[in-house]
This record gives C-alpha cells, structure tokens and sequence, in this order.
C-alpha cells in the first residue's frame, strides 16, 4: 500500500448513476475528479473538479500528468479510450475501473510495475468493492490474513503475529494473498508496514461488511469489549473471511503478543488449490524439467517449490519467462528445444532426471520430442499437457467447428457475421484484412495488454477502438459482459480445454446466442 501514497490519483465518471461514488473515492484520496460536462452541477466542494466534453479525447491529454487514473465506469469503455495511448508497464500510469455500483474495482493495467494493484486494494477499502486482480502471482493465492491491533502496535509484533498464524494454519506469509483489517486502522503505522515488509497488499474492510458478517454468521463468536471500542463485535475473523472470495476460516482468531490474526481460505473451482498429486517422488536426487507453456506450469512449480525438490522451468517466450522468473527466481531459463540434440544436451547439462511435460495443447513439436529423448535417455517423462477433448455435451446449433484459421473467413462470410470476436490471440492475424476487404465486416479481437500484442492488431488493420487488451483468466460473466458490451455477433476461439478458458467462452455464447467458431487443433 505505500507505494500509492504518494501518488497523484485521478478520478473519471461520466454518468450521474456513478458520480456519487466517484466524489467520495476523490475525498478520501485527495484526488482530482475528471467529470463529463453537465453530469455534477455543483462543483464546489473539498475536491478539483475538471469537465470534458469527450472521455477519449480528455484522457488522451492527461493519461501521463497522473501516477493513477480510476475510472468509475463500465470496463469496455475503458478498454477503448486507454488502448491506443498505452506504452509499456514501466511509463503507463496505474488504471483501476470501478462498476457505478461499486460491486468489483478492476485492477486494469500496470498492476505491480504502476501500482494499480495496490491502487485497486485502496478503492476497495473505501468504497467495500471486491478487488479483482489477475495478475497470476495473486490469483494463484488463496489465503487471507485478518489482523486486529491495538493502537500503536509495532511492525515486529504484528509481522511476528501473521508469520506464526501462518504456521499454525500450516502455510507461509507466502501463500497469502493479502491482509485484511477493519476500515478503522487504515491509518495504522504498524500494520501499513508490515504489509510492506510481508510485500503484501492490504485490505480495509468498511463497517458495514462487519455488521452484516455478524448478521449472517450467528454463531460467530462475538468481543462486546471490541463493539464498546470500535463500534463491531471482532476484526480479525470478518476481515480474514471478507477479503476472499467463498472463504472459510482456517485459523480463527488467535493472540499473539496483543496481535489478533486469523486466516481464511478461498475456496474456488477450478482452482490452484487442488494438490497435484503423484507427480513425483520425493526422493532428492536429481533435477525435475517442466516444460512450461500454461498454468499448469506454474501449479505443478508451486507444489515442487513446496516439497523441496530441484527443478527448472523452462519457456521459449520473453513474456513467459518473466512470469516464472516472478513465481520462481533463477529456475526459470529461456529455451526453444527445437531438435533431439538442444533437448539432450540441456538435460546432460543440468542433471535432469525427469520431465513434466506443461506445454499447451497446440505446441506439437516438442511434445513428441520430450517423449522420444526421454525414452531414449531412460529418463521418466510426465505429461501434465491439458486435455482439450470433450464430449460434445454442447447440444448449441449455432456451434461449428474448422480446422483452421483460413477457414474462419469463409464461416464468417457464409453465416453473414458482422461484429466477430476473436479470441485466438495476435500471433496470426492474417484473417483481418480479407474480412475488412470483404466490406461488412467488424472485426473485434481481444489480445494481452502489451505492446507487441496491440501493435500487431493495429498494423493488420483492427481499429483501435475494436482491440480489447485484457488478462484472463476471463469468467462466463466476463465473457457474456463482453460480447453484450461490443454487440459481438460471432465467437471465435481455439479448442484450448478447461485451463484456456474453453468451456467460459461456450458458455458465454451460448448464454448470449450468438455463433461460436471453434479452431480445432
């Protein structure tokens, strides 16, 4: 949380259904509030307040004068006016959207590097919204930490208190997601820093959630010595529930040193918490290989990283070795095995003893290889690649399948789509310009948030205002929200099974009925 403390925050709304709400966030931030002209009348108050005509036009020319910009609005419309002005995530400000409901805050572009992770912690904690973060080292995080401290409480003592509640509900301070108190100790010094010092983002729960914690849970136990103090009868519990998402109470709360902590597991499906089981043998000799490519990677990283084995997680893309680096230090290495020969010699190089296999469905060169220079090097081999064979439980008459991207076009043509999704990535685009030269056509396509990724889509034609740059991994709702948001017409995915979202994006068009193209591999 220290990160934002500093920081030069602007607020946007452009509705008078979310200006309350964006006039609070500002006061409680000593924010600058962006509003659309004729949406606040009295412009007077504790606040700067700047009118626009235009949303995209006005961003435009401010996006860079502010550290975050949180925009009280739906989440496409973000998407559209910051698309063609990012850069990179060291030069791009923190963008965090809030719902006019104040349901979710999204933690939508630079989330470690620009702080809008922790930007979007400090939403939540004013307006009692759920924090959506997705960056994978976050999400992959189940536990949360509720934390109750007297006033003046030391960083030592509170730090001390969550590291032995850890141990008590056998995990680390690693496994946590976040930390999570009431909204009265948002100004803790204690407690901000031990956060800090635990790289944790924080939590403040408004006095509302208590209460109605406490409604709901009847047989909570209750601290009318806490209610005549601060007005709620407990902290750490409700804080460590409330932070998650269908959580239960792993640790209840439990004293150390005058530091109440208690923890809470999420329980979510699918999910990184189910135990990978069987993978290997923990034996300690020798070197595990996984071959890295999807989530799977990083799950079966984490359970090796928990049982002390050795092991080496590799990945043949920029993008997925910073990912690994961030979850794994030194054990992530950058390697495109494109023969026997490459494959051999790392193996003999690093004293490998094993292969898991996590690479995607659709990399078919290398698993046939890691298969073959196992058997030959007597080396036992494990495919952990996700299956993306189903049944063909979708009785959906608008569902067709093709066997490659080409023919999409033709399909596109044939049904007489006019607002296509594609959800197939920017490595081939090579689709676009015939659909856009056929006339008609709309393309719209949604592509990682980085540069090389929005470029590519721009260069073969995609309007900016067409190219939606998000990081999965995107729920049935999402997807649905999605397709209603840009009158999506059609579709188009690849086959990818239940860990690439597969199964979220049938759903969505099914729920929508709109046609769905599936690429089989």
């Amino acid at each position: 949380m220290g990160m934002i403390n500093s920081m030069d925050i602007a607020v946007f709304c452009i509705t008078q259904n979310g200006v309350a709400l964006a006039q609070k966030i500002a006061a409680e931030t000593a924010a600058d509030l962006h509003v659309k002209t004729g949406v606040l009348n009295d412009t007077k108050g504790r606040v700067k307040v700047h009118t626009f005509d235009s949303i995209s036009a006005h961003t435009a020319e401010i996006f860079n004068q502010y550290g975050g910009l949180v925009f009280v609005m739906s989440l496409g419309i973000v998407n559209r006016v910051i698309a063609p002005l990012m850069k990179n995530k060291v030069e791009d400000p923190a963008v965090v959207t809030l719902d006019e409901a104040g349901r979710f805050a999204v933690s939508t572009l630079s989330g470690h590097e620009g702080g809008a992770n922790a930007l979007t912690y400090l939403i939540s904690s004013i307006t009692g919204a759920q924090p959506v973060v997705t960056t994978a080292t976050d999400s992959l995080r189940i536990y949360t930490c509720g934390v109750g401290c007297v006033k003046g409480a030391k960083k030592e003592a509170i730090t001390a208190a969550i590291t032995e509640g850890c141990k008590k509900a056998g995990i680390t301070t690693d496994n946590l997601r976040c930390l999570s108190s009431a909204w009265i100790k948002r100004g803790e010094p204690g407690l901000l820093a031990a956060a800090s010092a635990l790289h944790l983002y924080i939590r403040f729960i408004p006095k509302w959630m208590i209460d109605m914690y406490y409604e709901r849970n009847t047989t909570a136990v209750k601290s009318d010595m806490v209610f005549k103090s601060i007005g709620v009868y407990g902290v750490s519990e409700p804080a460590a529930a409330l932070a998650g998402s269908s959580s239960r109470l792993v640790l209840s709360k439990t004293i150390f040193d005058g530091v109440t902590v208690a923890i809470a597991r999420e329980t979510l499906f699918p999910g990184p918490q189910e135990p990978v089981v069987d993978l290997y043998t923990k034996n300690g000799s020798g070197r595990i290989l996984i071959l890295g490519g999807t989530t799977e990677g990083v799950r079966i990283g984490y359970e090796l990283l928990k049982s002390g084995e050795d092991f080496l997680v590799s990945t043949v893309t920029e993008y997925g070795l910073n990912l690994f680096k961030e979850k794994f230090g030194d054990r992530a290495v950058l390697e495109n095995f494109t023969s026997a020969d490459t494959l051999k010699r790392f193996i003999k190089k690093h004293s490998i003893t094993k292969i898991i296999d996590c690479t995607h469905p659709y990399a078919e060169l290398i698993t046939p290889l890691a298969k073959s220079v196992a058997g030959e090097l007597k080396i036992p081999y494990e495919s952990k690649v996700r299956d993306i064979e189903f049944d063909n439980e979708f009785n959906y008459e608008r569902l067709c399948y093709v066997s490659s991207l080409p023919q999409v076009i033709d399909k596109i043509l044939a049904l007489n789509v006019k607002r296509p999704l594609f959800t197939t990535g920017s490595k081939e685009l090579g689709f676009v310009r015939p659909l856009l030269e056929k006339g008609g056509v709309e393309v719209i396509i949604r592509v990682l948030p980085f540069e090389h990724s929005i470029k590519s889509a721009l260069e073969e034609g995609v309007k900016a205002a067409n190219i939606i740059a998000m990081q999965g991994p995107f729920t049935t709702e999402l997807n649905s929200a999605t397709i209603r948001q840009y009158a999506i017409d059609c579709l188009i995915t690849k086959k990818t099974g239940k860990e690439g979202g597969f199964y979220e994006k049938v759903n969505a068009a099914i729920d929508c009925g709109v046609h769905l193209i599936v690429v089989e591999r």
